[in-house]
């Protein structure tokens, strides 16, 4: 019978205890686990999806909010800004590039963004199939998009009213997809773009219809129409960092409208957050720490209930080794298994979280990644487990063989 065999028939003679020390340990490093996938991957996110976006131009209201839901598509619009003055911010000589934003539509869940061609171009992205609209009520849509939504080049489909599922659809009113983007691990792949035209005609479409009744004012109907078409937001990049400083207090205090920084809604979103990450760890290590100490008072019972035994295994020719390993290798079993569970199931919460998850889907979360944070993290684990091992280990290695036989005689 080899070491291993006889440490796995110690730790079964008290099963119920071996399976607490195990839970605690593989429910500590599932939270920790969690954490700091969550975290990894809503950074990078946040990231990929800001680049190159110095501010958003958008009706007042929460900063923050404009942000999330103008950049990352995660919340609701603040409200629409006036495209004539936003033709007119697009022209100031601070902004080196101003890429209008247009929301309000959704299909099965993925939102439906009204722009020009430069933001596909700000995510570099490139087609995998088709090319870019030509006319109004053609759309591009992201490989996520297309992959979840089952779209295909060619296909129409209808949006309905809102950001979310289960809104009015706009029956009347088709989108044909001219072309499908290859990934680029950005918001990009979760989204569906097209023209300002065609937001604009689907939600116009009833004024444009008694427009054509009348031919002779048609013209001039049109130019009111463009006088009272509106934009959810701007997303601008500066000519140079002065312009980061002046042009956001110019338009929140001489207009109707507010600049909103990502960088720095983002970083305060990220401090709010850390207080429950911060808490979640802290109950995440208290679970680890538990599981520790418990495993440790159980080999320590363990050395002292099984003494004779190991002065038994002593006098049948085992030596101090052999008796210490035995004692290491049981506490390395639980620490192992426990946190390999641990480690598995985090991923798994993870994985499931992003494919059933409506915020998860938004933020692409997966669980198929490898951090080597988390490497750290168990290897770390696993070293603690060892060093709490040698403490019972070296009581068992110091058994007086003489005295214990001598005292149970």
């Amino acid at each position: 019978m080899n070491l291993f065999t006889i440490s796995t028939s110690y730790l079964s003679s008290r099963l119920q205890n071996s399976i607490l020390n195990i839970v605690m340990m593989a429910a500590g490093i599932m939270l920790i686990t969690i954490l700091l996938l969550f975290g990894y991957q809503t950074q990078q996110r946040l990231t990929a999806d800001s680049k190159g976006i110095d501010g958003v131009i958008g009706a007042k209201g929460s900063p923050l909010q404009l942000v999330l839901s103008t950049i990352y598509h995660i919340d609701i619009p603040t409200g629409n800004i006036d495209l004539k003055t936003a033709s007119k911010i697009k022209k100031h000589p601070q902004i080196k590039q101003a890429i209008p934003i247009s929301l309000g539509d959704s299909y099965k869940g993925f939102r439906i963004v009204g722009t020009d061609p430069s933001y596909i171009k700000h995510f570099k992205a490139s087609f995998l199939k088709g090319s870019i609209w030509q006319d109004s009520m053609e759309a591009v849509v992201g490989y996520e998009t297309a992959k979840n939504a089952n779209l295909k080049l060619g296909d129409h489909f209808s949006g309905s009213h809102g950001l979310v599922q289960g809104g009015e659809i706009h029956g009347d009113e088709s989108y044909k997809i001219v072309g499908i983007l290859k990934p680029t691990k950005t918001v990009l792949d979760r989204l569906i773009i097209t023209s300002l035209a065609s937001v604009w005609d689907i939600h116009n479409h009833h004024e444009d219809e008694a427009h054509e009744e009348d031919h002779d004012h048609h013209d001039h109907e049109k130019e009111e129409i463009e006088e009272d078409r509106e934009i959810t937001a701007l997303l601008i990049k500066y000519k140079n960092r002065m312009a980061a400083i002046t042009f956001p207090r110019y338009i929140n205090q001489n207009t109707n409208m507010q600049t909103a920084s990502p960088s720095f809604e983002i970083a305060r979103l990220i401090k709010l957050i850390g207080v429950g990450k911060d808490s979640v760890i802290l109950f995440g290590s208290f679970l680890i720490i538990l599981s520790l100490s418990s495993m440790l008072i159980s080999l320590l019972n363990s050395v002292y209930q099984r003494r004779y035994d190991l002065a038994i295994f002593r006098t049948l020719g085992a030596s101090r080794k052999k008796v210490f390993l035995i004692v290491i290798i049981e506490g390395m079993i639980i620490s192992i298994i426990g946190s390999l569970i641990g480690l598995i199931a985090g991923h798994l919460a993870i994985e499931m979280i992003g494919n059933y998850s409506y915020k998860g889907a938004e933020l692409g979360l997966t669980g198929f990644i490898f951090l080597p944070q988390i490497f750290i993290l168990w290897a770390g684990i696993l070293l603690l487990c060892l060093i709490i091992c040698l403490i019972p280990a070296i009581r068992a290695y110091k058994t007086d063989i003489k005295e214990m036989l001598t005292h149970v005689a």
